[in-house]
């Protein structure tokens, strides 16, 4: 599967936007609640991107055929001592889970965060998001705390986790 791996332009955030609504929606299936899940729309990621992009973060796309079928966010900080990345989002649709392609879309972002100098990585996860998490230790990471945040409405649970790149 020839899968291109690249930075968007500003016109395709409603199509990244419905991307992750897709993925997300498959992904928290049974971990989040149904009523808030089914709740969401096609455009729910586009102001969140927007920010995102105005406050510097990266953002990379997955692309198979002309479609989006994964993407990344990601910021850099830097900080006197060390630059790292603070990841925030990664999702593929779900028709392309299990087919190695969050493995290289990985490698991609990787090789991303190190270019842009950062000496590790930090991310946030639903604790129950089984497949994740282990996706996450796959690739080098471990769990630094485990703690309660309140989001619409619900309780979760979550690991934070971190990577020396």
């Amino acid at each position: 599967m020839n899968i291109k791996y690249r930075i968007p332009n500003h016109e395709e955030i409603k199509k990244i936007s419905e991307q992750i609504m897709v993925s997300y929606i498959s992904a928290y299936k049974g971990l989040m609640d149904h009523e808030y899940l089914s709740s969401l729309k096609a455009d729910h990621w586009v102001p969140i991107l927007q920010e995102s992009a105005e406050n510097g973060d990266i953002c990379l796309i997955a692309e198979h055929d002309g479609r989006i079928i994964g993407s990344t966010v990601f910021g850099v900080v830097n900080q006197v001592e060390n630059t790292y990345a603070e990841w925030h989002a990664f999702y593929l649709l779900p028709q392309y889970t299990g087919l190695g392609i969050g493995h290289s879309f990985f490698q991609n972002i990787e090789e991303e965060m190190v270019a842009r100098g950062c000496h590790y990585c930090t991310l946030e996860v639903l604790s129950s998001n089984e497949r994740a998490v282990q996706f996450y230790i796959s690739h080098g990471f471990h769990r630094m705390e485990t703690f309660e945040i309140e989001e619409n409405g619900m309780t979760l649970v979550c690991d934070k986790m971190k990577k020396i790149l």
